[in-house]
């Protein structure tokens, strides 16, 4: 939580209220304080608006439901910030990502009063009891009724009402006790008997009756106190008294001298020393571990249910420093001392392979001995922990010994530490992922610059450039450290810059650290030395990969001998890492290890392994092409934005080295990918600088340019775009290209009915029907068919247009073109719109979104969203229509397309229907809240708007084409 306007007071420990400096605000109905609530409870964390809408009405939100909680976020904020300027930034109510966050002060809130106090209490009761009662009753003074008393009844703050209540019982319960330990047993027995009526179930609070009502002389009402307990916790929940209720009951049937009061002084205990005489002492750590509790956590539990657990990692990614956590936790849980150990074993300087049982026994403080067996008999059946330290350079000493101890010595525990698993049988290994570039790796990054600079704190812009670098450095714990040192000279913006040779800039480790952690290149080089030199190799002709790679684009390219068994060596020693989530199996190099590889690389290894890449990259390109507009069409464009880094690097390569062919060919191949995943600019400029590489006469120009055109088309270029298209129909007209012929004239027919000439439009459909039939392509029909739809429409025939964009629509979905298919159903809804019918129009266009949001097609996204909105002012929607125009402009420019400007017939028809019913002022709020949408938010208001009556027409609008 962060700072809010000066005065502001939220309660919720009785009927939810908010002041300002005494003066209580109208906050308005039970549903904007369920909006609050559900924001204070999030303690400034983001809630998502679909959670708030759950929240707010359950199951039974309205299709405005988005739109109405945007009314009352901007009524709250007028009332929590009535001085803020309108559109000005807000500190308070603010939209963060794809939901909101309530930024307060925790001491603004009495919930986050109370239990400050209330731990505070706690923590002095042992020490100090009239202290803790009088903080205890300041924090129990805070309530005036139940918490949330006016929410009580609907699930918003169930979960927080129990907290909060079971806090407030423990509170209840320290306060008794602290009365007790000042001596005032009578008042404590008042307390408590009110406790234990109103909840019966709590077993502290029956101790602590018993216990008052012993020091008062009533034994005989102490122990009848403890028979109602039992009777009580067995009627109600079929279970015996707990282990502190049953001692108490020993302890009066007693009469227990420990029992009586005592002064605080004559009760305190001498703390124990850390460390039992003969137990190890483990290094202490000189800075914080970072970052690292839920991996200190998922360790100590898999060392508590298996013998031999094995941290792997990259170096420098924090292994010794977590075992050291985990054996750290190890000692302090063994308080009775039970077990001796841990004991800890640093390999990293030992090069002899044979000094390792000695090594180990003089660490243990057993008889030094030169062999596994005396160490074996030397532990015995000790119950310990074994802890060894960087293991991957004595790899195979480090197996057999391991194996050995743990057969001979059945209460040994090991930990271990290591670039790749020890492999021994019943070994569970825990590969340590980097820290997370946004949370952990950020928070590392400013402790550790705050030791070279005192007191400088960075700013929140700071901060982003700090999350930058953390993110270019693949969240590494010892690259963010040294990068961090790096701030006592250099700005953060000189760092940032400075990461292209990283290797360079990141060289001045601590004075006292191994060689290995002094330099970024260090460290990633004493993990490259363990490599056999086949799968050094291999390292080298990966590093060409960029985003990833699954194994068969490895063995592509790499080539014999077998690639699996290199590559599971890379893997097994941290170098490579294998994506769980994907099928097949992707596996991928951190940026820092492929930026070593690739400088590691002989200039002659590297062009040999990027020209490969490149005639990878090109039959991957090529195939996807011929696959984008069938049944498998999904399928292959899953696939080219997994591999988009690799083919944006394989033609880098084409256009730097002049290789006009590979160029076009992977460009000309990729213009269907860029059309629909909304990369319009890249692919015109990709585009264009191919065609002015290749030659004149290239095959793949011709593809390319009709490429280009419907790019330049989304970018709102059709005219630019009708010359690429005659360009090519030239071209093809030349070379006697049917295909081209084919394609390119009905996009002449549809750039013509934009410039205002259908008839002209329908000659050059005519025309593409003797080619579209010579070729046999279905997909080109369906699109001619479209066309001529859309043409038959602009024409002035809306029941001709209809049922020709149904035979398009069958066409479409019976050879799996599913742009032909969304893009009928986009034509269709304009020309429910020219007859009138905008709630079919609207159910439609919101299928469309629903299924254009599965397969990802960013711009038929936008294009029916925007239609979608027209839909709804038609409908008497128009606060909805204007929070979708907002959201689809706002996310539109992200991509560098505007559906409006595309769509020159039928964009400013959209956005007409919207404002023709609304103020300026209203216009204007509604789309700037639709700015802040995510495409998450605007497809889940699509699917709340899909009618659900069942019926032939919500099965023709209903996409069928699940397939994809």
């Amino acid at each position: 939580m962060s700072a809010e306007p000066a005065g502001l007071d939220f309660s919720v420990l009785g009927p939810l209220t908010v002041s300002r400096r005494g003066e209580r605000l109208v906050l308005g109905g039970p549903r904007v304080k369920a909006l609050v609530a559900t924001l204070l409870i999030a303690q400034g964390k983001m809630i998502t608006t679909d959670r708030i809408v759950d929240a707010i009405w359950g199951e039974q939100a309205p299709d405005s439901g988005l739109a109405t909680l945007y009314t009352y976020v901007t009524k709250l904020r007028k009332v929590l910030e009535p001085d803020r300027p309108p559109r000005s930034a807000t500190g308070l109510l603010v939209r963060q990502g794809p939901g909101y966050a309530l930024r307060v002060r925790p001491e603004s809130v009495d919930s986050e009063r109370f239990v400050a106090l209330a731990e505070r209490g706690a923590r002095l009761l042992d020490d100090d009891p009239p202290a803790a009662a009088e903080t205890l009753a300041t924090a129990l003074g805070l309530w005036r009724g139940p918490a949330y008393a006016d929410l009580g009844d609907t699930d918003v703050a169930s979960a927080e009402i129990a907290r909060l209540e079971n806090a407030r019982l423990a509170a209840r319960q320290d306060h008794a006790a602290a009365l007790l330990a000042m001596g005032t047993a009578v008042q404590a027995v008042g307390e408590l008997e009110a406790l234990v009526r109103e909840h019966p179930l709590a077993e502290r609070s029956w101790e602590l009756l018993a216990l008052a009502l012993y020091r008062n002389g009533r034994q005989g009402e102490s122990l009848a106190a403890l028979r109602t307990a039992r009777e009580r916790l067995s009627e109600d929940l079929g279970v015996d008294p707990g282990p502190s209720l049953r001692a108490m009951e020993t302890a009066l049937l007693r009469q227990d001298p420990a029992l009586d009061r005592r002064a605080p002084k004559e009760t305190a205990r001498l703390a124990e020393p850390e460390q039992r005489p003969g137990r190890p002492r483990l290094p202490a750590p000189l800075t914080r571990l970072v970052g690292r509790d839920a991996a200190v956590n998922t360790v100590t539990d898999l060392l508590a249910a298996n013998r031999l657990v094995t941290i792997t990692g990259l170096g420098g990614t924090g292994k010794s420093r977590t075992a050291l956590e985990v054996a750290r936790r190890h000692a302090d849980g063994d308080a009775d001392g039970d077990v001796d150990g841990p004991w800890l074993v640093l390999l990293a300087d030992v090069t002899d392979a044979g000094l390792l049982p000695a090594t180990i026994g003089a660490a243990m403080g057993v008889a030094i001995t030169g062999s596994a067996d005396h160490l074996a008999a030397s532990i015995g059946d000790r119950d310990t922990l074994l802890v060894l330290d960087n293991c991957e350079h004595l790899i195979d000493a480090v197996a057999p010994l391991a194996e050995t101890l743990l057969s001979r010595c059945p209460g040994l525990r090991l930990l271990a530490t290591s670039r790749e698993p020890l492999a021994v049988a019943g070994e569970t290994t825990w590969d340590l992922p980097p820290l997370d570039p946004d949370g952990a790796a950020v928070e590392l990054f400013v402790e550790r610059s705050l030791a070279v600079r005192p007191g400088q704190r960075p700013r929140h812009d700071e901060r982003k450039i700090i999350a930058r670098i953390c993110r270019e450095l693949d969240g590494l714990p010892l690259a963010i450290e040294l990068a961090a040192a790096q701030t006592r000279v250099l700005s953060l913006e000189q760092i940032a810059d400075g990461l292209g040779d990283r290797f360079a800039l990141l060289t001045t480790g601590s004075r006292t650290a191994p060689e290995r952690h002094r330099s970024l290149e260090a460290a990633i080089a004493s993990s490259v030395r363990l490599l056999t030199p086949a799968e050094a190799e291999l390292l080298g002709c990966l590093s060409l990969f960029e985003g990833g790679f699954d194994l068969e684009a490895a063995e592509r390219v790499a080539g014999p001998p077998a690639v699996l068994h290199r590559l599971s060596g890379l893997v097994a020693k941290s170098l490579v890492t294998v994506d769980g989530a994907t099928l097949p199996r992707r596996y991928r190099m951190l940026e820092t290890i492929r930026q070593y590889a690739l400088r590691t690389l002989p200039a002659g290894e590297r062009a040999r392994w990027a020209d490969r890449h490149l005639a990878w990259a090109v039959e991957l390109a090529e195939t996807a092409g011929r696959r984008l507009r069938t049944f498998d069409g999904a399928l292959w464009t899953r696939r080219l934005r997994n591999e988009q880094a690799n083919t944006r690097a394989a033609l880098r390569h084409a256009l730097a080295e002049g290789d006009g062919d590979a160029a076009l060919r992977v460009a000309g191949a990729l213009s269907w990918f860029w059309y629909r995943n909304g990369d319009v600019h890249e692919g015109i400029a990709r585009l264009s600088e191919a065609l002015d590489l290749a030659d004149a006469g290239h095959p793949g120009r011709g593809q390319a340019l009709i490429g280009r055109a419907m790019l330049r088309y989304l970018a709102g270029d059709p005219f630019t775009g009708n010359d690429d298209v005659e360009l090519a129909l030239r071209e093809a007209e030349t070379s006697g290209d049917v295909e081209v012929l084919a394609r390119g004239l009905p996009y002449r027919a549809f750039f013509l009915q934009l410039s205002g000439d259908p008839g002209q439009a329908q000659l050059a459909l005519a025309e593409g029907w003797k080619h579209v039939q010579a070729t046999g392509l279905s997909w080109v029909e369906a699109e001619l068919t479209m066309v001529r739809g859309q043409i038959t429409r602009v024409a002035g025939d809306p029941l001709l247009a209809t049922e020709q964009l149904t035979q398009a629509s069958a066409l479409a979905e019976s050879c799996g073109h599913d742009w032909a298919y969304c893009s009928s159903a986009w034509i269709g809804a304009k020309v429910a719109m020219d007859l009138g019918d905008a709630d079919r129009a609207v159910q439609q266009m919101a299928r469309m979104v629903v299924h254009l949001d599965r397969v990802q097609d960013v711009t038929s996204w936008l294009a029916c969203a925007h239609v979608l909105a027209g839909a709804l002012g038609m409908a008497g929607r128009a606060v909805d229509g204007a929070v979708l125009l907002g959201a689809v402009s706002a996310i539109g420019s992200r991509v560098g397309y505007s559906p409006e400007l595309m769509d020159p017939l039928d964009g400013p028809r959209n956005v007409a229907a919207v404002r023709s019913t609304l103020s300026p002022e209203a216009y204007d709020e509604a789309t700037a809240m639709g700015a802040s949408l995510t495409n998450d938010d605007v497809t889940a208001m699509a699917r709340r708007l899909v009618a659900t009556a069942p019926g032939d027409r919500a099965r023709r609008t209903s996409l069928r084409h699940e397939r994809s």
